[in-house]
């Protein structure tokens, strides 16, 4: 007859609850997770599940794409050429990478198994790293006169775009010769 002060008559009580959930390696933006037990009564007084829908943030330094990871990494142009070691750092710590002396800009290199932990089938995906060579903006007197050394000290082989042109006027001519 009388109207519970609480409830009001409603049979409900909202009230905060604070729930500890252990989110899964590996999850990704849209997954769902069901936590079974903790979401709103029912008039009878049986909890409903909850259900959180998972959007994992963006980082400034790895992309993800489905398990496999990316990441650039900058290196200067003289680390090629002396074929240094780099630190890559992956989620679970850092891997080496021997530059080999012909690594381009935006070649990509394949670490097996440094990616995202699949959540259905545990496999791990893949760390790719791609280079971005990196080159001085401006040049010391100094470094330059070192720069022009070295560049000297390899010879016809650091001008391979003189080949290319030899003859070409000769072929040019040809092509618009009245002789033929």
């Amino acid at each position: 007859k009388e109207k519970c002060p609480t409830c009001k008559g409603g049979g409900l009580v909202l009230k905060k609850e604070s729930v500890t959930i252990d989110i899964p390696e590996g999850v990704d933006s849209g997954n769902r997770i069901r936590v079974g037990g903790k979401g709103n009564a029912g008039k009878d007084g049986v909890r409903g599940d909850l259900y959180l829908i998972i959007e994992v943030q963006n980082d400034d330094h790895f992309v993800r794409h489905n398990d496999d990871i990316y990441l650039e990494m900058p290196v200067f142009f003289t680390q090629i050429l002396l074929q240094e070691s780099i630190k890559i750092p992956t989620l679970k710590g850092e891997v080496e990478l021997k530059l080999p002396i012909d690594t381009k800009d935006k070649q990509q290199f394949r670490f097996s198994g440094e990616g995202v932990k699949n959540v259905h089938n545990g496999r791990c995906g893949n760390l790719m790293v791609q280079i971005k060579v990196m080159h001085p903006t401006s040049l010391s007197a100094e470094q330059r006169e070192l720069i022009e050394k070295l560049h000297h000290s390899f010879g016809y082989e650091s001008q391979p775009h003189k080949s290319l042109f030899d003859g070409i006027y000769d072929k040019v001519k040809e092509w618009f010769s009245l002789d033929k």
